[in-house]
């Protein structure tokens, strides 16, 4: 595939989870009763108040455009894999789109990246509550439908053995990631914008928002590991190829940065609030969980690289 197709599908991969961490992290963590929305005739309600649930959706707008972006960069792989020299380009491409699998899974996810930047963007303006609501809830629609994207363009589609099975599993893979990962990225933004704009959070809420997320981030932790390994049993055709093919290698490295993460998370999980407690006024996150979101990052570009990796035997 090369570096543009890794590139592209790892910023498709990153839009995605913040897409979900911001979905998760408005409908969970933040809750709707931390954010007052007014009526129409109301007064507006105290930026400190409203702020989080505005920079959460202006974070997932942007993780939306980097989403569309690497759509794109991926149709432009795809065309100079797939097309013929002699042909006309715009042929090829139009074929290409319309005429193959890859083409019905791009186009979805051209779809719903443009309908998810214009849902969040809506989200992130909205002060009243009827308006927050339905932009908000069209996110909700247009994230769950993106998570089943990349099923559908991946190894899971591809598998020759329970593939409904291993579509599924892919979906939930990408729904517990972005809970996990994603929710923690929504949450830091959101608490360095606030300070940044002059509106702090405050360190009893930043310690709710954490004991919140938490228990959520355990449950998809599990979940990962769970549909991870499945995903491993199903296109690995014996043990030997963990070492002996590359996409075993691959897998094994993403693996190893998990249990990095993991590390991370468990000693985020048992000190972060604690950390969050004596950090001062404002509250401040403690810096293990920038390591954390480092360590995602990069395991979203062994990812880019492990789906564009075929399984042994194919």
């Amino acid at each position: 595939m090369g570096l543009l197709g890794i590139v592209s599908r790892w910023a498709v991969f990153t839009g995605l989870l913040v897409a979900v961490g911001a979905v998760v992290f408005r409908m969970w963590v933040l809750r709707t009763g931390d954010s007052p929305s007014v009526e129409a005739g109301d007064e507006s309600p105290d930026p400190s108040a409203a702020a989080p649930a505005s920079l959460a959706g202006r974070f997932a707008a942007l993780g939306s455009v980097l989403l569309v972006l690497g759509a794109l960069g991926r149709l432009a792989t795809e065309l100079a894999v797939f097309r013929d020299p002699f042909e006309p380009w715009a042929a090829e491409l139009s074929l290409l789109v319309t005429g193959t699998s890859f083409g019905s899974s791009w186009t979805a996810q051209l779809v719903l990246g443009l309908a998810a930047c214009l849902a969040f963007a809506i989200a992130a303006r909205s002060s009243r509550r009827g308006r927050a609501t339905a932009s908000w809830g069209l996110a909700i629609l247009v994230t769950v439908g993106l998570a089943f994207t990349p099923a559908f363009s991946g190894h899971a589609a591809g598998s020759q053995h329970l593939r409904s099975l291993a579509i599924t599993s892919d979906v939930l893979h990408v729904l517990a990631g972005g809970t996990w990962l994603g929710t923690l990225a929504v949450i830091t933004w959101v608490a360095a914008r606030s300070r940044a704009t002059g509106f702090p959070i405050a360190r009893e809420r930043l310690v709710e928002w954490v004991a919140r997320f938490s228990p959520v981030a355990l449950l998809s932790a599990t979940a990962l590991a769970v549909t991870g390994a499945f995903a491993s049993w199903l296109h690995l055709d014996a043990v030997a190829s963990l070492w002996q093919s590359a996409y075993g290698q691959r897998l094994l490295i993403k693996v190893g940065v998990l249990s990095v993460i993991v590390g991370f998370g468990a000693y985020n999980w048992k000190q972060s609030r604690g950390k969050i407690a004596v950090s001062g006024e404002p509250g401040r996150l403690p810096s293990s969980v920038a390591s954390e979101l480092a360590a995602g990052l990069a395991i979203l570009l062994v990812t880019a690289m492990l789906v564009t990796t075929p399984p042994p035997g194919e």
